[in-house]
């Protein structure tokens, strides 16, 4: 190191800079190296970020420098992340000028691998003049290139890797008949305790239009492998499947259930038009099992697709008669058997601004009880007992009659399935 940083009116300077950067790709080193190169001979706050701001690698070595970064991309964090957008459309670095005596300005370069911005080299800092700023811009973006071989690396090995895993579980749960001792050591191939209680997540990304980009279940995949870095997770193109152990059966539903509307949240606001279902199977425990708690999962995912009316997080525990709906494939089957037994109903609440059927709804799922309804409702018990009442009448319904009182309620399953929109009059 010839000084604490390099004169960058000096082109010599800027060039001797760029072949180190370049004889770091030949080593195996890591980003946080690539930033503290740059950070320490140019005299700047330097870091690789995601498509998010979300800082992926740091100056190690220039105490505060992370921190110093990090404060620079939330001071204007909008500014940034359309210095961003353009530096990855425009495939180049981009600055964002200092906007006043004390403030620095921003060099931003896509890391490309292939044809993907995988990430983005920031750098901040006071340039003495014009020349001080090409000069950087210059640097930033040597060694984004820089980090891409890395970063390429990486993927050719993560690409490599997640190929077997893909192979090893789709031939541990789609191949019948396997021996019991196959089936344990394809587990353990997937690093899987054979003999260990689990439980399956499958978060499923349907797209508008096509399949959904690689990005989103790559997004989805390290979100939960590194939430639950007991589980084994497989990444299958549209879908990423974790299979997680544990021991604690409404607890660990509780956290995978959590995670999976992270991973809702999370794709809905960096892929737009990507929708996410997510399908929890029930507990089992055996390498054997392994197949049918993926079955479970999967079960919960086609009866979501067929009722978006029901949460983005399917349990499929939690299921009930919609797993013998969802074996009529057909929605407007079931919306038909709905209209039979509630369409005057129905119309009648979309005609005056009425809600006796969520009025049904509730009086059904709390047994019957109007208080508890009421409760529910937010209104007084006397209400419900009175809509309820009116509710028959309009639906010529006996809910004092077994099969009226079935009929009624799988109606209801069924509209609030569909969301109510499949159950309109054609």
């Amino acid at each position: 190191m010839v000084a604490a940083h390099e004169d960058f009116t000096d082109l010599r300077q800027v060039m001797a800079l760029c072949g180190e950067l370049s004889s770091l790709a030949t080593t195996d080193c890591d980003l946080e190296r690539v930033v503290s190169v740059v950070a320490e001979r140019a005299g700047v706050w330097a870091g690789v970020v995601d498509e998010t701001l979300a800082v992926l690698a740091e100056c190690a070595t220039a105490p505060g420098a992370g921190a110093r970064l990090e404060k620079v991309l939330e001071s204007d964090p909008e500014a940034v992340a359309q210095l961003v957008a353009a530096a990855a459309r425009m495939r180049r670095a981009l600055s964002l000028p200092a906007a006043g005596a004390s403030a620095v300005s921003v060099v931003v370069a896509p890391v490309l691998v292939g044809d993907d911005s995988v990430a983005y080299l920031v750098t901040a800092g006071h340039d003495a003049d014009e020349t001080g700023e090409d000069a950087r811009i210059m640097v930033t973006e040597h060694a984004a290139m820089v980090c891409a071989v890395i970063l390429g690396r990486r993927r050719v090995v993560a690409v490599a890797a997640g190929r077997a895993r893909r192979e090893l579980f789709d031939g541990l749960v789609l191949v019948g008949d396997r021996a019991e001792g196959d089936t344990e050591a394809w587990a353990r191939h997937l690093g899987i305790d054979p003999e260990q209680r689990h439980r399956v997540l499958v978060v499923a990304l349907d797209a508008a239009a096509g399949p959904p980009a690689p990005a989103a279940c790559d997004a989805v995949e390290h979100m939960i492998a590194s939430r639950a870095p007991a589980a084994a997770v497989v990444n299958r193109g549209t879908e990423v499947v974790a299979l997680v152990p544990g021991e604690d059966d409404g607890e660990l539903a509780r956290q995978l259930t959590a995670l999976a509307r992270m991973c809702h949240d999370v794709v809905a606001g960096r892929f737009p038009g990507v929708r996410v279902i997510a399908g929890l199977g029930d507990p089992h425990t055996g390498a054997a099992r392994i197949s049918t708690a993926y079955g479970e999962a999967r079960r919960a995912i086609d009866v979501g697709r067929l009722m978006p009316g029901l949460p983005d997080v399917v349990v499929f525990a939690e299921l009930g008669v919609h797993r013998l709906l969802a074996q009529v494939h057909d929605p407007g089957e079931l919306g038909g058997f709905a209209r039979d037994v509630l369409g005057e109903l129905i119309d009648h609440d979309r005609a005056n601004g009425t809600d006796y059927c969520a009025t049904l709804t509730a009086y059904f799922r709390q047994n019957g009880s109007p208080r508890r309804a009421a409760a529910l409702l937010h209104t007084h018990p006397n209400t419900v007992a009175y809509r309820i009442h009116r509710a028959e009448k309009i639906a010529r319904l006996d809910l004092g009659s077994y099969a009226d009182r079935l009929a009624a309620q799988v109606a209801l399953e069924i509209v609030n399935g569909l969301g109510g929109n499949a159950c309109a009059r054609s």
